[in-house]
């Protein structure tokens, strides 16, 4: 079989010149084509009558004695009988033989043009069908097989039969396909003696071996072996023929054999690469991941279809437009993509891996994770980079999230550490120092020798009531801790106003203005903690008897006031003297990025004022005590 050199199937025409010049035949016609010319035939033609006329001559001379016309008979017969037979076997014969070989050889040809045209379309199967259908119609037989024979030359492998053969001769279902030549029938002689049998009498042939059942009668067969490389390859035959196989016939199929064999031995290359680029198709189009091939210059020689799935933008776009690539990447990592993307240009660069974000054609935004590397093909030769383009998005956002958590994680680990610290230092400096008190009056008392029953009435008053401020301290911290939002913190100013009220003389109203807002824990314990120093403030120096709490959410910050009717205090002398409870209520005020301010007089009662922003509130800072002083009420 014959192919251009971009492997694909030649035109007709230029087919049929090339195989033309490989014939014998045509060589042959063209031999008898050069002696048997119209002018040979011409000086044929004269000198055998001319030779003849002289024969004539002489014999009629030898009869002069007889009328004029017996002489005419007499060379008019022996012209005849002279000349015919020259022109017969010296020209006619001739060019009756040239035109049966030409009749023949243009069969030929054109059963070839046929085969070619139609090995275009058709599969291997096919195509050896196709030509055993040829060789009956030219042979006039009624039954055709094509046959492979294995490397070893042991095995025959049945290939195929005519249309002919498998509709009115033999039934093929259940054939065993490979069998040993040792098994074959005659037929095989044609690989045991390596050429052509003929067998124009198979009934009488001693060494048949019988025929399948169901198998039509043989009457004659011809088998022609093709030979490649000193080895039978195949084995072609042709049966039935109504009269005696010739040596015409044995030409004519074993020519066609040979010339099939070639297209069988090209149809299975084209066959194993197109299966080869099929399986390279399907395992690189069908790759989850966007996978390209850069020439060195930085032309798109493949991307495989996943680029429109991770882009939106399909392969062609890409191909037409390689500055697409760039394009997408997004403006933030533009820069650096294109320092990479120079890469391509050198051959020296070894794998590399980079992460960067595109926009895709909707405009949403991927990470894709980028691998390349260098291609070098036959000699060394640089060709370019190979990419693989994975999408990372889901990966990314994964990571974030773990990021986030972790950083919340270990803020909530610094705000629990931070909350353990304060709440040790709160028992420390309340409930411890109340225990340590009450211990030291134990061991007071005693060790001391017994005294009036005034005075240990009066120890025992005040370390009972040592101890109902612990008890209070106690359980308003555990309120604390089991609160669960902002929404328990007038509740839990309930709870601990109505321990105090049970032991004091004041009573405390309380009013919440807006909708609660979410607070963190340390908002909520600081302000409680100023809430608390603020009652015992009250408790224990302001001899009031009536104390109120507004609450008042605002959209950046919350509102505390805390107010009592009692005696008063100046505030200036209270911040410098040894007053530490104001200054802890204003530390914890500053730690909310809030302010503490203190509105008081002698006589005038009390007005404490807290203001805490929300989480994203901006400290508020005080340059002196006036700021954060304010007048009585």
């Amino acid at each position: 079989m014959i192919k251009s050199s971009n492997g694909k199937l030649p035109s007709s025409n230029t087919a049929l010149n090339n195989i033309s010049d490989a014939f014998q035949q045509d060589h042959d016609l063209k031999r008898i084509q050069g002696r048997y010319s119209p002018w040979s035939i011409l000086l044929i033609t004269i000198v055998g009558i001319a030779l003849a006329e002289v024969v004539a001559m002489i014999v009629v001379y030898g009869f002069r004695q007889l009328p004029y016309y017996q002489q005419v008979l007499i060379d008019a017969t022996i012209m005849t009988v002279i000349i015919f037979p020259i022109l017969y076997f010296l020209s006619f014969r001739p060019i009756l033989q040239h035109i049966q070989q030409r009749y023949q050889v243009e069969q030929v040809l054109k059963a070839r043009l046929r085969i070619i045209q139609y090995a275009t379309t058709h599969s291997l199967d096919e195509i050896l069908q196709f030509t055993l259908d040829e060789l009956e119609t030219l042979t006039g037989s009624a039954a055709g097989y094509f046959h492979f024979i294995e490397n070893d030359q042991k095995t025959i492998i049945l290939q195929t039969w005519s249309t002919n053969t498998l509709q009115n001769v033999c039934r093929m279902n259940g054939v065993e396909r490979h069998y040993a030549v040792d098994d074959a029938g005659v037929w095989a002689d044609c690989i045991r003696l390596r050429k052509v049998v003929v067998h124009n009498d198979y009934t009488s042939l001693p060494d048949r071996k019988g025929l399948p059942e169901g198998h039509a009668p043989i009457v004659r067969e011809m088998a022609v072996p093709i030979m490649r490389d000193e080895k039978i390859v195949a084995v072609l035959g042709v049966g039935n023929k109504p009269g005696a196989y010739t040596t015409g016939d044995i030409e004519l199929v074993s020519t066609l054999a040979d010339f099939t064999w070639d297209i069988v031995k090209h149809k299975r290359a084209d066959d194993a690469l197109r299966e080869s680029e099929e399986k390279f198709r399907t395992l690189v189009d069908w790759t989850y991941d966007w996978e390209l091939w850069l020439a060195p210059e930085g032309k798109i020689i493949y991307t495989s279809p996943s680029c429109e799935r991770i882009t939106g933008y399909a392969p062609d776009e890409f191909v037409t437009n390689p500055d697409l690539l760039v394009q997408l990447v997004h403006p933030e990592d533009q820069i650096d993509y294109e320092g990479h993307h120079q890469l391509v240009h050198d051959e020296a660069a070894d794998i590399m891996t980079v992460e960067y974000r595109l926009i895709t054609r909707d405009g949403s935004e991927r990470w894709i994770e980028h691998v390349c590397r260098p291609l070098f093909g036959a000699e060394n030769r640089y060709l370019g980079r190979r990419i693989s383009n994975r999408d990372i998005t889901e990966r990314k956002q994964v990571e974030k999230e773990i990021e986030e958590r972790n950083q919340k994680e270990k803020m909530l680990m610094q705000t629990i550490h931070t909350m353990q610290i304060d709440i040790a230092r709160d028992l420390h400096d309340t409930i411890g120092q109340n225990v340590g008190f009450l211990r030291m009056r134990l061991d007071y008392l005693s060790e001391k020798s017994p005294q009036t029953q005034t005075e240990m009435n009066a120890e025992i008053k005040n370390m009972s009531k040592v101890a109902n401020e612990s008890y209070d301290l106690i359980r308003g911290t555990l309120a604390l801790l089991h609160s669960e939002n902002s929404a328990d913190l007038l509740s839990l100013f309930r709870r601990y106003a109505n321990q105090v009220s049970e032991r004091s003389t004041f009573e405390i109203d309380f009013t919440s203005y807006g909708e609660p807002k979410p607070l963190s824990a340390n908002q909520m314990r600081q302000l409680f903690y100023i809430f608390r120093e603020a009652l015992s403030n009250i408790e224990k120096y302001a001899d009031a008897s009536q104390a109120s709490v507004e609450i008042t959410w605002d959209e950046d910050k919350l509102v505390f006031v805390i107010y009592d009717n009692g005696q008063g205090f100046d505030p200036a002398r209270a911040l410098d003297g040894s007053h530490y409870g104001l200054k802890f209520m204003q530390e914890r005020a500053s730690q909310l990025n809030g302010a503490l301010r203190v509105y008081s007089a002698a006589g005038s009662g009390t007005n404490i004022v807290v203001h805490a922003p929300y989480e994203k509130g901006l400290p508020i800072l005080f340059e002196n005590k006036d700021q954060l002083v304010g007048e009585s009420k």
